[in-house]
């Protein structure tokens, strides 16, 4: 199934060119184009910011309902989405410990005490990279319609493209770049805080504590180099406080 929904979302355009968890594609093309966006701001003198951000529980927290209406609008048949989910749903969980399995077990046929039925992609199941990466090129799609992005332009045919970050699969690099140090930290704080609204809202996922950083390098006008980091902007979220911002100034 993994393969027909990923083959289905490349021919459909569906997978979002930030999200590098797919045919072809390297987490060293991932590493390699933010270096090169980087260099590319360093050259232009426009102050970048890079936020990296890491989800908890990426495959844990997968919500079917979710999960089945992005396959589905891929060509995944109902048949296969079912027999998957409900087996996950169904499947008799035990918790594994460095003394064994405990004896006691929880979930199977039985949800009498349960608010929903138990949710997520498990761990080890090959669809869930092609799961997380349909779900997260949507997100992404949105981010961009809202204007969180960052536009490119080829050197050879001039076009122009927007791209919001970095990706593999939960690890994502959100980027932002501007003229004014203070507006592009305000820019990232904005996607940042609209990155884990919606993936708290589609698969239930939490931005992990002190992950979400931001690097603000700004041009430097009294120095020998073109370019340096002066100022730090940490963005940190702390369970489900609001961001709170932190300012260092390198000197």
């Amino acid at each position: 199934m993994q393969h027909k929904a990923m083959h289905h979302a490349l021919d459909q355009e569906e997978i979002a060119l930030e999200q590098y968890s797919r045919p072809g594609c390297t987490c060293i093309d991932h590493a390699l184009n933010r270096r090169l966006t980087a260099d590319d701001r360093q050259s232009k003198r426009l102050c970048w910011a890079l936020a990296m951000s890491d989800l908890k529980g990426c495959y844990d927290r997968i919500v079917h309902i979710t999960a089945c209406l992005a396959l589905l609008r891929l060509g995944v048949s109902r048949t296969a989405l079912f027999t998957m989910f409900e087996t996950i749903q169904r499947m008799i969980r035990r918790v594994r410990t460095a003394f064994g399995d405990s004896e006691e077990t929880y979930a199977g046929d039985i949800f009498d005490e349960w608010l929903n039925e138990p949710q997520g992609a498990l761990q080890g199941n090959c669809a869930g990279p092609t799961i997380f990466s349909t779900l997260s090129s949507v997100i992404f799609k949105i981010l961009r319609k809202k204007g969180h992005s960052d536009q490119f332009c080829s050197a050879i045919s001039k076009n122009l493209f927007l791209l919001v970050g970095f990706a593999v699969v939960d690890n994502c690099d959100l980027i932002q770049s501007g003229q004014d140090p203070r507006v592009v930290a305000e820019s990232m704080q904005a996607v940042i805080r609209e990155w884990g609204d919606l993936m708290e809202v589609t698969g239930g996922f939490k931005v992990r504590t002190t992950i979400s950083i931001i690097f603000v390098g700004v041009p430097c006008t009294d120095c020998s180099y073109p370019y340096s980091i002066k100022s730090i902007f940490i963005a940190v979220r702390s369970g489900d406080d609001e961001f709170r911002t932190h300012e260092g100034l390198l000197r």
